[in-house]
């Protein structure tokens, strides 16, 4: 019976020593974390949230005032020639970029409680830091025009241009 028990401490221990060490600094199986990916330099890349700041240049529909700010999601892909804007006053624009920054864009708005409906262009350039914009704005059935000019800052990382 001695005998028996010798053995199977043997065994045992020759399973325990056969075992790779577990959280003892050795090698670990787990799947080490991917690193935030770095902006591919030569590509343009336009993706990220804008804040927004909005300034009254001409209007025909009696506002007063400046408008309110806004933030703005631009979804681009890398290389891309087209982005979409979606800001926080409900309005999507589909637009066109060039390697520069050169963009023109463009959305329709309602109609809305009042039976408007908002014909929209959105043109200017992006930088590293944002973009700059003019925004015209065509109301109809009321026939009126305003325009606004658009300064956005990135919050983030930077634009990257080719």
């Amino acid at each position: 019976m001695v005998e028996w028990r010798q053995r199977l401490r043997w065994l045992v221990l020759g399973a325990v020593v056969g075992m790779p060490a577990a959280g003892c600094g050795g090698s670990s199986t787990s799947p080490t974390p991917t690193p935030t990916p770095t902006p591919t330099p030569g590509v343009l890349q336009l993706a990220g949230t804008y804040q927004i700041t909005q300034t009254a240049v001409s209007d025909t529909c009696g506002q007063t005032g400046n408008p309110a700010a806004v933030t703005g999601t631009v979804t681009h892909a890398p290389g891309a020639a087209t982005f979409s804007l979606q800001d926080t006053g409900g309005t999507t624009f589909s637009g066109t970029v060039q390697n520069n920054g050169e963009f023109t864009s463009t959305a329709t708005f309602g109609p809305d409680a009042s039976g408007n409906t908002f014909a929209q262009r959105l043109a200017g350039r992006f930088t590293t830091t944002g973009f700059g914009g003019q925004l015209e704005v065509d109301v109809s059935p009321r026939g009126c025009r305003f325009t606004r000019n658009w300064t956005a800052v990135k919050q983030g990382g930077s634009n990257v241009f080719p």
